[in-house]
């Protein structure tokens, strides 16, 4: 389902798509990204100029009336986001990309062990070897808590896992290839055109397994990506 992901620096961003530097520095290269983490997205500025902005992971649509943030909201089935209330808004009006190095799933076939020694899912990074970021499609929305504060939120989308990866894990997000990008940011794309985009997706990745460690949302570092060898089953 995607809970994890490798987030570049915001240097790397700029310097990807060619935006300038912008600010450099509010963000580092993060190896263990968790929903409700304020995370780096790419969308179109009123003059329809790349931005690159600050939100939650985990979207709260405009119309929440509720203090508490909804739960499980961190990624949307495309299959189902246009027709499902809380995804419908920010799918057709408020589209972004979530900038990625690769993300982690758990093999639910595989068993390791965690620091503890107790038996758990082995995770495996995800990631295109020949393109060191990817986007990730996504949508945001923004939000007034009954505090008064403004919050920009997004959650990414998902489809079913390319076969090169399918055997580690089911679910995959939509990462789109460059010739992409501007239809899915431009606000005035249609349904149809949106699930186009979809349906060209990449399905350039592999996988290998690494440490239990990333399963501590506390452990950020690069030996989180290193590969590790399998224990026997």
């Amino acid at each position: 389902m995607c809970g994890r992901y490798v987030s570049p620096s915001d240097r790397a961003i700029e310097d990807y798509w060619h935006i300038g530097a912008r600010d450099s520095g509010r963000w580092l290269q993060n190896f263990n990204v968790a929903p409700t983490t304020t995370v780096p997205v790419l969308r179109l500025d009123d003059q329809g100029e790349l931005e690159l902005i600050p939100a939650r992971w985990g979207l709260i649509p405009s119309w929440w009336k509720e203090a508490k943030p909804p739960t499980m909201s961190f990624f949307a089935r495309s299959e189902e986001a246009a027709g499902k209330p809380l995804w419908r808004q920010s799918l057709r009006s408020f589209r972004c990309l979530m900038p990625a190095n690769g993300w982690y799933e758990w093999n639910p076939q595989q068993q390791a062990r965690n620091a503890k020694g107790r038996p758990v899912h082995q995770p495996y990074y995800l990631h295109c070897p020949d393109d060191p970021v990817l986007a990730m499609t996504a949508m945001w929305a923004n939000w007034t808590s009954p505090d008064g504060r403004s919050i920009t939120s997004c959650a990414l989308l998902t489809r079913e896992a390319a076969p090169g990866i399918r055997a580690i894990h089911q679910r995959m997000p939509v990462i789109l290839p460059p010739e992409q990008f501007e239809c899915w940011l431009e606000p005035r794309t249609t349904a149809e055109q949106l699930q186009q985009a979809i349906a060209q997706a990449r399905d350039d990745f592999t996988g290998y397994a690494v440490s239990t460690r990333v399963n501590d949302v506390h452990n950020n570092d690069v030996g989180l990506i290193e590969a590790v060898e399998l224990e026997e089953q």
